[in-house]
């Protein structure tokens, strides 16, 4: 026996859809049935045959055979396909929810956990109506799958759903009311997007020009004694010497004190020199760019020192328990400043390991990670020691004074510095890779110059990109707004109402539901015969 499933329509006192333009509720599972995919065997894919649509395969707002997999056709397939204009939806993962349809005209089939709204009855309710409503209720649909440990979408729970059923020519009116206002939307967000890219190669032109020199070409030519970039190298050289003599000569104390305390204890370390970075040679310098007058090519390596940091074990529970010593991760890279700690070790862990804690100011550069994050550089704004995956650019003395201008630099080279990474697996970069990476030098006085100039360029970028990322926000919730208002009667201006209830085919949509009544009761006899 099959069971006569029930039509919900309200009555006009509590229905003002009804009331005030004709229009019913109607439970979405009376008209239109949920199914769900096959489950295909990824051993089965090949290179030819007819296309899977997947959930990988369901995107802003359609569903495309664009880079689906693909299987040999078999009969048991064939009650699993798409037809173009099918409403798909993501069942579950990350992007439970997802709507899209499907606009190719080839055959494919529908993988599980994929969703295909099939309607009962196609002079009911027209697919592209359906699509926008379920859009404008995607929210409650989200709410429900993620209720659970693991988002999933229920095909019962969304059936159970209600929706609004109004005469087919009102539906035509509304879709295209709705397409018409989303197509000027659409044009509206991508001049913003557009104006976003060129802001992106507008950043990476003032950047370029800045290091080569053009930014503050006419800056130079009014200064009269300008130094050289060659003296300040000299200048770091020769406190780099000054800085390990007196390390190495606070170690020979030290020594001595333990020789006179009878040697108790662990003799002081000698400090060690710092390892030089040979300068380009000619022939390297030669594949360059021209620079101009009083500029220098120079390796990070000679006017940083650069380090890393581990990770203590975590099993060692007194490596992190109540510790107080801030530990950065290169997941903590994404943003231009380091303000809070990945974690926090102990002192135990700062003895036992090498882990050292680096000043505040100090550069880091993510050497791996997931997704963006290699390459990306970023100042710490506290000290702090970290793990392995990034790379510590500590500068003193006059070497602090190149930190804004080299951050830049890197920040304007990430793409050049990712391109380096070691093959393998996993792209990394390494410490050698940093230091050896090669950057123009010009005088601390230029370079005051020339950050100045970026900063002034590029906050006026950030405002402008602040303002489109808000305007993109209103223009998405102008989306919703349309939608919200096309389901509530309130989309439609009069005349544009009076045209749709003159239409020769124009129904109130109890007329609509009486026969989705007397299909479901002729059904119900057929089953019961």
């Amino acid at each position: 026996m099959i069971m006569e499933t029930k039509v919900i329509l309200t009555s006009e006192k509590t229905n003002p859809y009804q009331e005030k333009k004709g229009w019913g509720k109607v439970k979405l599972g009376d008209i239109c049935k949920l199914k769900n995919g096959f489950a295909f065997k990824s051993s089965e894919y090949k290179t030819e045959g007819v296309p899977i649509i997947r959930i990988s395969d369901i995107k802003e707002a359609f569903a495309t055979c664009k880079s689906a997999v693909k299987i040999h056709p078999k009969s048991e397939y064939e009650d699993y396909l798409i037809e173009n204009g099918d409403i798909l939806i993501a069942m579950s993962g990350a992007t439970t929810g997802k709507f899209g349809i499907f606009k190719d005209k080839v055959k494919a089939y529908q993988n599980q956990r994929v969703g295909n709204f099939k309607l009962i009855d196609n002079n009911v309710l027209y697919k592209s109506f359906l699509f926008y409503q379920l859009h404008s209720l995607k929210r409650r649909i989200e709410k429900d799958a993620y209720g659970g440990a693991q988002p999933n979408i229920s095909s019962k729970k969304i059936e159970e759903m209600e929706i609004i059923i109004a005469s087919l020519p009102e539906q035509c009116a509304i879709v295209s009311k709705i397409e018409q206002l989303f197509s000027e939307l659409d044009n509206g967000i991508a001049n913003l997007k557009l104006a976003q890219a060129q802001l992106k190669v507008y950043r990476q032109a003032v950047l370029k020009k800045a290091f080569e020199g053009e930014l503050t070409r006419e800056w130079r030519e009014q200064q009269t004694d300008l130094p050289e970039a060659k003296d300040l190298l000299e200048q770091i050289q020769v406190e780099r010497e000054e800085s390990y003599n007196k390390k190495l000569d606070e170690w020979k104390r030290a020594v001595k004190e333990w020789e006179v305390a009878g040697k108790e204890g662990k003799k002081p370390a000698k400090p060690r020199k710092s390892k030089e970075n040979e300068p380009l040679t000619e022939p390297e310098l030669d594949k360059l760019p021209k620079l101009p007058k009083k500029w220098e090519w120079t390796k990070i390596g000679q006017v940083s020192k650069v380090g890393t940091g581990v990770t203590p074990l975590k099993k060692r529970r007194d490596f992190y328990e109540g510790g107080t010593i801030p530990w950065v991760t290169s997941g903590a890279l994404n943003e231009s400043y380091v303000n809070l700690a990945s974690d926090y070790v102990t002192d135990i862990a700062l003895k036992e390991t090498n882990l050292k804690i680096h000043p505040k100011n100090t550069l880091l550069i993510a050497l791996y990670g997931e997704g963006k994050t290699r390459g990306k550089c970023s100042e710490l704004l506290i000290e702090a020691t970290t793990n392995q995956a990034s790379a510590a650019i500590v500068q003193e003395r006059t070497e602090e004074k190149i930190r804004s201008y080299l951050k830049w630099f890197l920040t304007k080279n990430y793409d050049e510095i990712r391109i380096k990474s070691s093959s393998g697996v996993q792209p990394n970069l390494n410490l050698g890779i940093i230091e050896n990476t090669v950057f123009p030098l010009c005088s601390l006085l230029e370079q005051h110059s020339i950050v100045t100039e970026i900063e002034t360029r590029l906050s006026v970028c950030d405002k402008v990109e602040q303002d489109i990322e808000e305007n993109l926000k209103i223009a998405e919730a102008l989306r919703q707004s349309i939608l919200k208002r096309a389901f509530e009667g309130k989309l439609l201006n009069k005349r544009e109402l009076e045209e749709v209830h003159s239409a020769p085919d124009w129904e109130p949509a109890e007329l609509l539901l009486e026969r989705i009544r007397a299909e479901k009761a002729g059904s119900g006899k057929k089953g019961k015969a």
